[in-house]
């Protein structure tokens, strides 16, 4: 490692640029297993960073910034590129970040490429599951990104939508791509699109995010458009 850059932003950016160099290079395997088919993909598949990709990337910084989010939940930090997207953000608004991966190799990727980004002080790491580390935050939450194992897309916007202020957001990665998450993601889209004070809309970014704010609640007011699938 060379020497560290004094500017904050500039260490952010180097590490993240050196993270969108990996993912480029993991795409061109990714597409090669897929040509092999058999279990090729599903044998390397834990390995890969399998991150939002940098538009999306660029919209959770600017949400972030946008709201002057204080408290910002990440469910699936994998090697940290999302991470670093919200915590540089977070670092602006004078939040903080909780980042739960369960997975101790990528966790450990995650906490190095944090701090060589010069973040490590506004991020809290944990491998605490979403049900567990919710009671133990401090405030209500401002904003929530889901990316990580789609069958759990429900426990774990239930864990967090309680504790979501109105006017808060829910980000689910992956909402179009890959099409295998179909009928998983499907449910999950008809579970919040039953949630009384939720209202939600697919952004075709990325492999698509489907975007939920939390209404305040008004007893008699009808659910408005574009609430649900």
């Amino acid at each position: 490692m060379g020497p560290v850059p004094a500017d904050p932003y500039i260490r952010f950016a180097a590490v993240l640029a050196g993270l969108e160099e990996r993912s480029l290079k993991e795409q061109r395997e990714l597409d090669a297993l897929r040509a092999q088919g058999g279990t090729a993909l599903r044998d390397r598949a834990g390995s890969f960073m399998l991150d939002v990709g940098p538009d999306v990337g660029q919209l959770l910084n600017t949400l972030v910034r946008a709201m002057s989010a204080r408290t910002v939940v990440e469910v699936g930090g994998s090697v940290g590129y999302s991470t670093l997207w919200l915590a540089e953000a977070v670092r602006a608004t004078g939040g903080r970040l909780y980042s739960i991966e369960v997975d101790p190799a990528k966790q450990a990727e995650q906490r190095d490429n944090v701090t060589e980004a010069g973040l490590a002080d506004v991020v809290e790491l944990t491998a605490l599951e979403a049900p567990a580390l919710v009671p133990t935050l401090p405030g209500p939450i401002d904003l929530v990104l889901l990316d990580h194992w789609k069958e759990l897309y429900v426990r774990d916007f239930d864990a967090c939508w309680p504790a979501l202020r109105p006017g808060g957001l829910v980000l689910a990665d992956n909402i179009l791509v890959p099409k295998k998450n179909a009928q998983v993601i499907a449910a999950y889209r008809r579970h919040v699109g039953g949630v009384p004070d939720a209202q939600s809309q697919v952004l075709k970014i990325g492999d698509g995010v489907e975007f939920t704010v939390k209404r305040e609640a008004r007893p008699g007011v009808p659910r408005r458009p574009g609430s649900g699938p």
